[in-house]
């Protein structure tokens, strides 16, 4: 039964009353006070607040209460609720630029090892579907406006559309765990998006970086040998060791043990972020002594004219300087030691890809292989070198 009523309300003295149901009143002075919703979850006693009086009448507050005790059969915590549905509220007036520059900023920017990287999101993010998508609240986002963004691409700009469509997945996936969007994420392939565009697979082949066939990468590298250039050494050591440009350029003398052969790249260096070993041929080892015969920078290929490492282009520029009738890239180089050592030796696979810090694409296989298969890796890039130098065997 109901305590209270309107009419006495303007006349209780300074206290606290109970009308029932959770439902409390603070009078602060005659006619005036504030509402309370009292109410135990998980064993915990809260209280929450409901308004004013006047401006919160008696009988909106008893709706408000009657709103909570039905909350509270859901399990759900009415305090947690509002402070839901306070943050939607604020978040609907930011604009989803604004999210995505935060998720660029709060998650991915920490990941990332190429700074290339923020730039190439956030000029995709801004061109394609930032124009569009921030004409409405986030909040309101739907899938209709993702389709919108990612239609008019999807069949000329494919490789660039799907990139958009995955970046803007994990855009929403991150607003939803901020609890700033409260729907399903607008952009998930699996979910929606397959059953509206096509297969971007079947509509524009993957192009990989352009290699050079393993049959003429022994020629290829005696010619490179002619050369006393810091980035012909450069390059020799990443076709040596199969590694990326980043992690060549950026290689430092106190990473190597050159008396047990091995190279080992710190996590932060890596793609994916986890520590890499490289196994040294004698040939590699040599390129690294000679360095550190040249000079005393820690880098080991340090351009004397800065006093830093080679810059990122500059393998890139002396290969198309040297070698312009050759169609190929630097970071190819590592699909031709794949193509070499998948083709002409019997090797595990799963070695081959530790080769090039590939990581295992299976839950399953990460949990059966837990070594680096570092023997077998001794042994392919022994191989490897013996392949490279077979000119002057």
């Amino acid at each position: 039964m109901k305590k209270l009523n309107a009419r006495k309300l303007l006349f209780l003295p300074k206290d606290k009353y109970h009308d029932g149901d959770g439902l409390y009143i603070t009078i602060s002075s005659p006619g005036k006070g504030k509402w309370s919703f009292r109410y135990t979850i998980n064993k915990r006693a809260r209280e929450m607040g409901l308004g004013k009086f006047p401006d919160v009448s008696l009988l909106e507050a008893r709706q408000h209460a009657l709103s909570n005790k039905q909350l509270l059969k859901e399990k759900i915590d009415p305090i947690d609720e509002k402070n839901r549905i306070e943050v939607l509220r604020q978040q609907q007036n930011k604009k989803f630029s604004d999210i995505a520059e935060l998720y660029i900023f709060k998650k991915k920017e920490a990941e990332w090892t190429n700074p290339k990287s923020a730039q190439q999101w956030r000029n995709s993010i801004n061109t394609h579907a930032s124009p569009l998508l921030d004409t409405k609240p986030f909040i309101d986002i739907n899938r209709d406006d993702i389709i919108s963004v990612l239609q008019p691409i999807w069949n000329t700009k494919t490789e660039t559309a799907r990139r958009i469509q995955q970046r803007l997945f994990l855009i929403f996936s991150f607003a939803k765990i901020r609890g700033w969007y409260d729907k399903d994420n607008p952009a998930s392939w699996k979910e929606h998006l397959i059953h509206i565009l096509p297969d971007p697979y079947k509509i524009q082949k993957v192009k990989h970086h352009p290699s050079l066939h393993y049959s003429k990468i022994t020629n290829f590298y005696e010619d490179l040998s002619q050369f006393e250039h810091l980035s012909a050494y450069a390059l020799k050591f990443l076709i040596l060791t199969a590694t990326r440009t980043k992690e060549v350029i950026e290689a430092e003398f106190n990473e190597f043990d050159l008396k047990r052969g091995m190279w080992t790249i710190p996590a932060e260096k890596m793609k994916v972020r986890k520590e890499h070993k490289v196994p040294l041929s004698d040939e590699a080892i040599t390129i690294v002594e000679l360095m550190r015969r040249k000079h005393n920078h820690h880098f080991v290929f340090t351009n004397p004219a800065t006093g830093n490492h080679i810059s990122n282009g500059a393998m890139l520029v002396f290969l198309k300087k040297e070698f312009s009738h050759l169609k190929i890239t630097v970071h190819g180089f590592r699909s031709t030691f794949r193509d070499w050592a998948e083709e002409t030796g019997n090797y595990s696979h799963h070695a081959i890809e530790f080769c090039l810090a590939h990581q295992l694409p299976s839950k399953v296989e990460k949990a059966y292989l837990r070594t680096d298969l570092i023997g077998q890796r001794k042994k392919i890039m022994k191989d490897w070198e013996k392949y490279l130098l077979f000119y002057s065997s």
